[in-house]
């Protein structure tokens, strides 16, 4: 590996974020390096007795257009692109008396913590332009100019500065600085793809009336962005993928990888513990009451609220603890001491809470492969406006669900009791998050019975009803909820026969007279809630 020895002789230093600059340009200029500094880093330096060349003083003009031209300077770029090996370069910066640039340090407006909350005239003065093409520049001639954009490196780059700076390192610091310019470009595009969507949201109405049956109403595409930027940093490499002979590492989208923090440490996160993990948690945080979700494989095998924690987690166990054998659970509320010592005694992959009181710790201090998250229902789901599915060589891209299904309407004989409503409730919730064809069936807050991935909803049904019979629930009363329309009857029949009393469904299908007939004569109430909840 090739080295380098010294110091920069000369530096440009220009920084939005200033944490650690006087540390740093002390070190520069104590090995004997000039500094040259933009003007409020440079005002900053000499606050602190150190001499930097303010960048007027250097290139000989002002700031221009109120502050929004400073680096952006023949003299500038051209001490910094010009090539070492080219006497033609090297020339030309001698005879304009401008020396070589050997260090670049920037770091940029803070566009991406203050946009969103300014006025857009606001948010356009946060994009950074020559702090951007100072950096392009440096990266570009990473052979002979260290890149650095971010003063978390500074200790980084004096450490290596001391030992001599190899090729490999350079190179590494100038990837991260053209994947830093490429994150901000992103960060700028999408907030003003936003705001240009809310205008045009806000101009236009809201579609009523029912859809057509067998389909629900769609939204136009031309209401999705002609593009979607999205750039991912690598949080850390995973153990493997789904399988072990996959490889696979954990990525975030910018300034989100802090979500993911345990509070101790344990065996790593593995592909599949991830996905179950936002399975759980999106469940768990769907209901207002204490609520436990157990997923496993990302489906649920087990669900309920309850006035406090332990109670929820006993009947979510209870809905299948065969299946819950190994899985991941959330819950939507600080978890205690005596919730907590009930799921220790069991074998779970992940435990999920907002937090964790000190008997909660303590009860799980012997697990030592449980891993155990402070998460909650932002961590997991963000602010993203649109979800992406990746298809082979193609990405779908979709609105997000941010709303329940408008208010469901009766469209049997007989009305629902208020406790089949609020088993109908529960069960909605898990349906709409469980794959499709999916059925989930409830008792009170408790789920009993949940048939998920089929490829026929009469077998959604059937595995649904099996599982609840093997787990020994009782049916009598119980309510079940179809993330689709029921295209038959025989559904209907199933069901009543095992002892469920309420149904909810999206309905549409151009058999519902059957399916609502079935429910008359069998005595079942049933809702409509003209939306469906597919989930592939």
């Amino acid at each position: 590996m090739s080295r380098e020895t010294g110091w920069p002789r000369f530096a440009l230093l220009s920084l939005s974020d200033k944490r650690g600059a006087v540390e740093f340009a002390h070190a520069l200029v104590a090995h004997g390096a000039r500094i040259v500094a933009s003007g409020g880093t440079a005002a900053h330096l000499a606050a602190a007795g150190i001499d930097a060349m303010p960048l007027a003083r250097w290139t000989g003009f002002d700031e221009l257009a109120g502050g929004r031209v400073k680096t952006l300077h023949p003299h500038v770029h051209a001490a910094i692109l010009s090539r070492r090996d080219s006497p033609a370069d090297l020339a030309a910066l001698e005879a304009v008396g401008v020396p070589l640039v050997d260090l670049v340090a920037v770091s940029l407006y803070p566009f991406e913590e203050r946009a969103a909350s300014l006025p857009e005239a606001g948010a356009i003065e946060e994009i950074d332009i020559g702090g951007v093409a100072l950096l392009r520049a440096a990266a570009k001639s990473y052979r002979d100019v260290i890149a650095v954009h971010d003063p978390a490196q500074f200790a980084e780059v004096l450490a290596a500065l001391e030992a001599g700076v190899t090729i490999e390192r350079r190179r590494a610091w100038a990837i991260q600085a053209f994947a830093r310019t490429m994150r901000y470009d992103a960060a700028i595009a999408s907030e003003l793809a936003r705001r240009a969507e809310a205008e045009r949201g806000a101009g236009e109405a809201a579609p009523a009336g029912r859809a057509p049956a067998g389909e629900q109403a769609g939204v136009a595409a031309e209401s999705l962005p002609a593009f979607h930027v999205m750039t991912l940093e690598k949080v850390r490499g995973l153990r493997y993928g789904e399988n072990p002979h996959q490889s696979a590492a954990l990525y975030a989208r910018s300034g989100e990888a802090a979500a993911l923090v345990s509070w101790r440490e344990g065996r790593e996160l593995s592909f599949n513990n991830l996905l179950d993990l936002e399975a759980a948690v999106s469940l768990a945080w769907r209901f207002a009451e204490p609520t436990c979700a157990i997923v496993k494989h990302g489906e649920p095998c087990g669900a309920a609220s309850a006035p406090w924690l332990a109670a929820a987690w006993d009947e979510a166990l209870r809905c299948d603890e065969l299946s819950s054998y190994g899985g991941v659970v959330a819950f939507n509320r600080p978890l205690d001491g005596a919730a907590a010592m009930l799921v220790a005694k069991h074998f779970v992959e992940c435990v999920a809470a907002p937090d964790f009181a000190p008997d909660a710790v303590a009860a799980f201090q012997h697990r030592k492969n449980l891993r155990a998250l402070r998460l909650a229902a932002d961590d997991v789901r963000g602010s993203e406006p649109i979800s992406l599915r990746v298809a082979g060589r193609w990405v779908l891209l979709q609105r997000a669900v941010t709303a329940h299904a408008p208010e469901w309407r009766c469209v049997t004989k007989r009305d629902a009791t208020p406790d089949e409503l609020r088993a109908l409730a529960f069960a909605w919730e898990v349906a709409a998050v469980a794959r499709s064809n999916a059925i989930a069936i409830a008792r009170g807050t408790a789920l009993v019975g949940l048939g998920s991935g089929q490829t026929s909803r009469v077998d959604a049904v059937d595995v649904a009803l099996m599982k609840a019979r093997r787990a020994g629930h009782d049916l009598r009363g119980a309510a079940l909820a179809s993330d689709g329309f029921f295209p038959f009857a025989d559904n209907i029949e199933h069901a009543a026969q095992a002892g469920v009393s309420a149904i909810v469904q999206p309905g549409g299908s151009m058999r519902d007279p059957d399916v609502i007939a079935a429910c008359d004569r069998l005595g079942l109430a049933m809702f409509f809630t003209d939306r469906r909840e597919f989930r592939h």
